[in-house]
Formats: structure tokens, sequence, C-alpha cells
């Protein structure tokens, strides 16, 4: 169940990537923001998801509508750290949203395979949303630098990358399933 919902989160995030605008200010490769090797075996594509146990209904035709809400999230690591990805997407009844980011990853001093931190460093990131909100724009410079840039804890246990933004990995934090 956790595969298929991890290959339709990254049909979602795809398809949400190649519905947004493009203009000038598209990703390229030469961020000039910190980069750093990543430890052996975290490199490639690593995804997470989540959907309600909670199911709506309408009270009026006793329709299921659907969970309460869901999201996803997907890192992409590289060797190099450069050319790093991060989407997050989320879905409620009345909104859909999705946020891709592309930058470079800098691996604090000590982490390893299994354990450690990193910040990634959003270079370009475009919002799409649609609901009761429409969205669909670029990410400022000020975005960039205090929405987007963040810090990352994580811990390999088994094949699952558990990965918590600004603090350390605890047991609320969000698994990863490498998925390339």
């Amino acid at each position: 169940m956790k595969k298929i919902f991890s290959a339709a989160l990254l049909m979602v995030a795809l398809a949400t990537i190649v519905s947004c605008k493009k203009n000038s200010d598209s990703p390229n490769s030469n961020f000039n923001t910190p980069s750093t090797p990543a430890p052996d075996g975290l490199t490639g594509n690593w995804s997470s998801g989540y959907a309600s146990m909670t199911e709506l209904v309408d009270v009026y035709t006793g329709q299921n509508v659907g969970n309460a809400w869901q999201s996803g999230k997907f890192f992409k690591i590289t060797a190099d750290g450069k050319n790093a990805e991060f989407y997050y997407t989320a879905e409620t009844e009345y909104l859909q949203s999705a946020t891709k980011a592309v930058g470079t990853i800098a691996f604090d001093e000590g982490s390893t395979s299994t354990e450690g931190s990193f910040v990634f460093y959003a270079g370009w990131a475009h919002y799409n949303g649609w609901g009761t909100t429409t969205v669909n724009r670029d990410a400022t410079a000020d975005e960039l630098q205090n929405n987007l840039t963040a810090r990352y804890y994580y811990k390999k246990e088994g094949a699952w990358l558990r990965i918590e933004p600004g603090a350390p990995v605890n047991d609320y934090s969000s698994s990863f399933e490498q998925i390339n």
C-alpha cells in the first residue's frame, strides 16, 4: 500500500510540475549556495506520504467525498549535493497545493550514511495551488531564504529514512522510502 501511495504521490508531483508556469527564472544548476557530497546510501529519490484515516461523507447524498486531508513530501538527494529537489503536496476537501523547490544540499560535519543533518538551500521554487485559493507563481527571494531553505535531521532505520525539519528525529518524524 505504501508503495502504491508513494508512486501516486510522485505522479501527482510530476503532473504538478509539468503544469507549473515556466518563466525566465526557471531552475538551473548554477545556484550560488553551499553543497557537499551526500554520505553513501543517501543518494536517490525519497518519498513520504500520509492520508488521513477520517473519511468525509456528504450528509445530503451519503456519498463518500474522500479523506479529510492527505499530504506528501519528496527529496531528491544528489551525489554532489547540487541540483537537489524538494516537493510538498497537500490536499483537503477545499484546497490542493504543491510546492517544488530546486537547490543544493549541504550535509553537516559528522553526518553519516545512517544519521546526521543537512541544510536544503532553495535556489528556485514554484507554488501552485487551487481550490478556495488559487496560486501559480515563483517564490520570492525572501521566501527562498526564510521559508524554503531549512535544516533537516535524518536517521536511517532499515530501508526507511526518517526526516524531521528543524529538530532531531523523533517518534513523529516522517518516514521516507527510496523510490528510484
